[in-house]
């Protein structure tokens, strides 16, 4: 765990991204949440592989980063296709670290609503974040938000949003 939190301590660090905490993503899991579930699991699964995981877990870290609620009705219909190029202009508009390898997996990991991935890594996030949504939307991802919860009290995170004592 301590090797995966390294990659993504900087940007842990920023309120902007602490505020996705703020958002529902799926059922009762706020995109914080959401988003260190598939970077953590992109992370396992980059070690099994024997790929290197730093890009695509940094990637996938900020897949969602669109600070909306999606849920509201003038968003839904469009959040599906939108949403990658909504998360890429707020990793630019808050200045934060990302390289054009990053930018591509971000913006096809929606595929089939979205450009095919061109790469191991765009692969590795779109069947990641797919994956982690199945789990969170059936309530079958309970054991890895305990962790996480507490691993996000250590950024002080409930100052900013999410109630990480009462969650999952």
């Amino acid at each position: 765990m301590k090797r995966y939190l390294d990659m993504i301590d900087d940007l842990l660090s920023k309120d902007a991204v602490r505020n996705m905490a703020n958002f529902n993503q799926h059922s009762n899991v706020d995109t914080l949440l959401h988003s260190m579930h598939v970077s953590y699991t992109v992370y396992q699964i980059c070690h099994c592989l024997k790929i290197k995981p730093d890009d695509i877990v940094r990637a996938a870290f900020l897949h969602d980063f669109c600070l909306y609620d999606w849920h509201k009705e003038k968003f839904m219909l469009k959040h599906a296709f939108n949403h990658p190029k909504a998360a890429i202009r707020n990793i630019e508009k808050y200045h934060l670290p990302i390289n054009e390898y990053q930018k591509r997996m971000i913006l096809c990991h929606m595929f089939p609503l979205a450009p095919i991935p061109n790469s191991v890594g765009g692969w590795i996030l779109t069947f990641a974040d797919k994956y982690c949504t199945c789990k969170e939307i059936f309530g079958f991802a309970g054991n890895i938000y305990s962790k996480f919860t507490k691993i996000l009290k250590g950024y002080k995170i409930e100052e900013i949003g999410g109630d990480y004592e009462n969650s999952i």
